[in-house]
């Protein structure tokens, strides 16, 4: 496939693009060259007319690039809603007119809310009915229900992922105590975006959540919340001596998701999950 790739050089897309340039030919949409040396398209997601120029020849489009974190708070509230929410209408309008058969668009699980407003229940999956609780959040639900329009009134494939809190790659012996919960590691991220722009035909419009493979998604959340030391000993023996009290204090309130969903419809695998 010939692949158009917004947002290659973050986080994500500096480990996306070496994964999938191995079997497709990959093209960047950057305001400024990735360094990576695939071939660069210059321009802003703002500008529609670029856009729609970068779309021509292209099979399917990976939406990554957004605003977020320092990003966000450096250019505000007003610049990053129009990079994350005008930026993906112009990527789905353009795939439209350049006949383009998929997107695939980067998302985030705070598109249904965080902590501290509560989910109604646990696992979260991607039915959960709660609104975002700020900005950025918000645009990315703005986000997947544009896709959705596009999907229903034009027939174009959108697949919406919803990676948690993407943590650098670390092969080291460090606890990375996020895992258990909404994290996930970037290459993990990278597989499930490049699992999306492969799939089958026979998905028009999905949402899902793209988190590591944590087994608290397979226990009761009520035993869990009674006492959570004793659960997790019971999954992982010897755990509590590796807990601080700053640990075992924030431990208690956490969520965490299922992706039951991305497994048996995208063969998603987790390969870095939470170990002691």
């Amino acid at each position: 496939m010939k692949i158009l790739l917004t947002g290659g050089s973050g986080l994500v897309g500096r480990t996306l693009a070496p994964l999938m340039r191995r079997k497709h030919k990959i093209v960047h949409l950057e305001t400024r060259a990735p360094g990576d040396g695939l071939p660069f398209i210059q321009g802003d997601l703002r500008d529609a007319k670029a856009v729609e120029e970068a779309c021509h020849g292209v099979d399917t489009v990976i939406h990554i690039a957004a605003l977020h974190g320092k990003a966000w708070m450096e250019a505000g509230d007003e610049a990053g809603f129009d990079v994350n929410v005008t930026g993906t209408k112009n990527i789905l309008e353009a795939a439209i007119k350049q006949r383009v058969k998929r997107v695939v668009f980067t998302s985030s699980i705070w598109a249904a809310g965080h902590l501290p407003k509560k989910a109604d229940y646990l696992p979260i999956d991607e039915k959960l009915d709660r609104e975002p609780l700020e900005m950025y959040g918000l645009t990315k639900k703005l986000g997947e229900q544009m896709c959705r329009y596009y999907s229903v009134q034009y027939g174009l494939s959108t697949i919406c992922l919803r990676p948690g809190g993407i943590q650098p790659a670390d092969d080291s012996d460090t606890i990375r105590w996020g895992l258990l919960f909404q994290a996930v590691d970037v290459r993990d991220v990278a597989q499930a975006h490049a699992l999306a722009a492969e799939s089958g035909e026979g998905i028009q419009h999905e949402v899902f959540n793209i988190t590591a493979d944590s087994p608290l998604a397979d226990i009761d959340p009520r035993i869990y919340q009674q006492d959570c030391i004793a659960t997790l000993e019971k999954l992982y023996p010897g755990i509590s001596r590796f807990m601080n009290d700053q640990q075992k204090e924030s431990l208690p309130g956490q969520e965490w998701y299922t992706i039951n969903k991305a497994k048996q419809m995208l063969g998603y695998k987790p390969q870095y999950n939470f170990k002691i």
